[in-house]
């Protein structure tokens, strides 16, 4: 009787603990903003949605460079990503690889001078033109 009762615990806690798992969610890159990854001072001034990432450019007006990320919506697993940033005339700054939750900082200095970046989220590429001549 008493092995019956333990292997009867065992059995709800197993039932229990693998419920417990199930409804857990995905982790999400909530916890990832362009703000963390570019460093204090950069603020979002635009933005291209991949679909399930986004390519962010921000600019910290203290020191006049900007900053390129490339954030995934939720995390997973490790996928091709991009971040990819040139000032006119200049030459393009990359980070590329197999990530799980976001590629880049990548940074130029560019005060008064126009910039063109982009992003890459698994097959999906995005480039802008020069913009942000400011």
């Amino acid at each position: 009787m008493l092995h019956s009762k333990v292997k009867s615990a065992a059995v709800v806690a197993a039932i229990s603990a693998a419920g417990l798992f199930a409804t857990a969610t995905p982790a999400t890159a909530a916890a990832v903003s362009p703000g963390s990854v570019c460093g204090s001072g950069y603020s979002v001034i635009d933005s291209h949605d991949l679909g399930a990432a986004t390519v962010y450019l921000t600019y910290n007006s203290s020191n006049g460079y900007n900053c390129v990320t490339t954030i995934r919506d939720t995390s997973g697993s490790a996928i091709y990503m991009e971040a990819s940033i040139r000032k006119s005339g200049g030459s393009w700054v990359s980070d590329g690889g197999s990530y799980a939750t976001y590629a880049g900082p990548v940074y130029v200095n560019a005060p008064s001078t126009c910039i063109q970046w982009g992003g890459m989220y698994g097959q999906i590429h995005w480039q802008s033109g020069l913009e942000h001549c400011g």
